[in-house]
């Protein structure tokens, strides 16, 4: 095996057993939900189904799993920011067209986001979210030290439509990206990218009780597509 077909095998293979970031994070609404000074607290979680590129080489069907804790802040009445912190794993099937199946534990997840309402109107309002994911990670594949470093980043543009007291629709077009490196030990570095940037999504927000609120989502790009669902409570 020559060294170039080493590294492209032994960066696929790091990114599946040391768990992933990869994926499509739950968004919720592109506009802001919190007052000045106000706080949420949450709990999410997303499936999704993605395809990427590790040093230009395809890598299709990365499944992964993301759990999060939720925590948001309102700024101001139309800006709030928010902290997530959780686990995610990945898996992917017939690696490079080498017939080898990978399945990677859940490992340490966190990120940090944003999301501001610029236009309201009476029950549609406008806004923009920004949102990043980060792992990193290291560990011994095949006798090699391997050591990951990467984030997910998503922003999206578009509408929450306020159906009635308990029930809101919101979605919009938005950009998945994905950069980052891989070491191999004795081997070299590996970039890291997306496969497709471009995507959209929608969903649908229902309160439950004072003060509480259950999302659902589904969000799909040119290189795959993911389920997010979450409740909230605001305090």
């Amino acid at each position: 095996m020559n060294k170039k077909l080493s590294l492209v095998v032994v960066i696929l293979t790091a990114l599946v057993l040391t768990g992933s970031a990869l994926a499509l994070a739950p968004m919720g609404p592109p506009t802001a939900g919190l007052k000045t000074g106000q706080f949420r607290a949450g709990l999410e979680y997303s499936y999704s189904d993605v395809d990427m590129k590790v040093e230009g080489n395809k890598l299709d069907n990365v499944t992964s799993n993301m759990i999060f804790g939720n925590l948001g802040y309102g700024i101001m009445d139309e800006w709030e920011a928010f902290v997530r912190l959780g686990f995610a794993d990945a898996s992917a099937d017939n690696i490079v067209g080498s017939g080898m199946n990978f399945d990677g534990g859940f490992k340490f997840a966190w990120g940090l986001g944003t999301k501001v309402t610029f236009l309201k109107q009476e029950n549609l309002n406008w806004g923009a979210l920004f949102q990043m994911t980060w792992l990193k990670s290291d560990d011994i594949v095949g006798g090699t030290d391997v050591a990951l470093d990467f984030y997910d980043m998503q922003i999206a543009v578009g509408p929450t439509w306020k159906l009635n007291d308990t029930l809101s629709i919101y979605g919009g077009p938005f950009v998945h990206l994905i950069d980052g490196s891989v070491d191999v030990k004795g081997v070299g570095n590996g970039d890291l990218r997306e496969d497709s940037a471009v995507g959209g999504y929608i969903g649908a927000e229902a309160a439950l009780a004072a003060n509480t609120s259950l999302f659902g989502e589904v969000q799909v790009t040119g290189a795959g597509w993911g389920i997010g669902t979450g409740i909230n409570f605001k305090f």
